[in-house]
């Protein structure tokens, strides 16, 4: 068969590829993300007499004694945070840690998601913990999933990987707004 056209071949193919990018695609794919290391939850929620925002945040371990902790604060530009950036030398598991945070208007218009404030952290993980956690067959059936999340983490080990997590308060959410 002679085709009339090298364009016309590379149509085919092209349409022949495009056929088959549905199926794979549809095939089940999971992953595994590695566990959590760090909890941060805004326990209380306030305006005071003079209108500014009190949150109180609880840090806590999930996984392991965390270390060279450093607490960072963000918010929108109607908000201004007091309260300075704190470090802790480490979070142990069963040791909560309570950070209180104080807002100040600004005078400007809130952005277009609102008001809020960022409470973010800055951490070396407990690897060791870590790679304890990811061997657990019961949570992790997978062989080739657990695998990966291992080498993940030995990787960051061996990198002294610092991990982060953040929450995002929105002030409207405050108890007794003012």
């Amino acid at each position: 068969m002679k085709l009339q056209s090298p364009g016309l071949l590379l149509t085919v193919l092209l349409l022949m590829m495009v056929a088959t990018m549905p199926a794979s695609s549809m095939t089940d794919q999971f992953s595994y993300l590695l566990p959590p290391n760090i909890s941060l939850r805004v326990t209380d929620s306030s305006y005071d007499s003079n209108g500014k925002l009190q949150l109180s945040v609880i840090m806590e371990s999930a996984l392991g004694t965390l270390s060279d902790l450093e607490i960072y604060f963000d918010s929108s530009k109607d908000l201004k945070v007091l309260t300075n950036l704190r470090t802790l030398k480490n979070l142990k598991p069963e040791a909560a840690r309570k950070i209180r945070i104080l807002a100040t208007r600004t005078g400007q218009q809130p952005d277009e998601i609102g008001s809020w404030v960022k409470i973010g952290v800055k951490y070396l993980p407990d690897y060791d913990a870590i790679v304890m956690a990811a061997n657990d067959q019961q949570k992790y059936p997978d062989q080739f999933e657990r695998q990966k999340l291992l080498e993940i983490a030995e990787s960051n080990a061996q990198k002294r990987a610092r991990y982060s997590d953040a929450i995002r308060f929105f002030a409207d959410q405050a108890g007794s707004k003012k």
